[in-house]
């Protein structure tokens, strides 16, 4: 008898394991909030307002996430379309000349600087985005006033 209850609690079980109606319950798709923008399970946010390499990180931080970092091409374009001007990303190389590091602490394996970029001195050490020919990377004075992008996960 035990084995015969065993055997139907099974086939309930299976039966009923893909049917959400069963379940009672459905997983919520995660989305953006408003006036981001998704791209490949990531949301950004691109503010007009100028604000200065480390005044910018804060108002991300506030929003739930960082400057942004980029980690491919695909990403780089995609920021480009965002910005239409120069505008802060989360790099920075303020601590050791020539160590640049993303500000949300994932790897800068990927990047996009422009011909002679970066300078690697410590008075340039934030890192910019920019709308010019090429739209490539720069390294500039951190009180620099600039738009910027943030990121964060879904």
């Amino acid at each position: 008898m035990l084995t015969v209850s065993l055997v139907v609690c099974a086939i309930v079980a299976l039966a009923t394991a893909d049917d959400p109606a069963a379940n009672h319950t459905v997983a919520n798709k995660a989305t953006c909030p408003a006036n981001w923008k998704e791209h490949n399970h990531r949301c950004y946010y691109f503010e007009a307002s100028t604000k200065n390499w480390a005044d910018a990180e804060k108002q991300c931080q506030t929003m739930g996430g960082n400057l942004v970092s980029v980690h491919s091409g695909d990403e780089h374009k995609f920021i480009q379309t965002l910005t239409q001007s120069d505008a802060w990303i989360g790099g920075s190389g303020c601590q050791v000349a020539g160590a640049w590091f993303w500000i949300d602490g994932t790897a800068m394996s990927e990047t996009f600087w422009c011909p002679q970029k970066p300078d690697n001195t410590l008075p340039e050490c934030c890192l910019q985005t920019n709308s010019q020919v090429g739209k490539c990377w720069d390294d500039i004075a951190c009180d620099t006033l600039l738009p910027f992008v943030c990121a964060k996960s879904m």
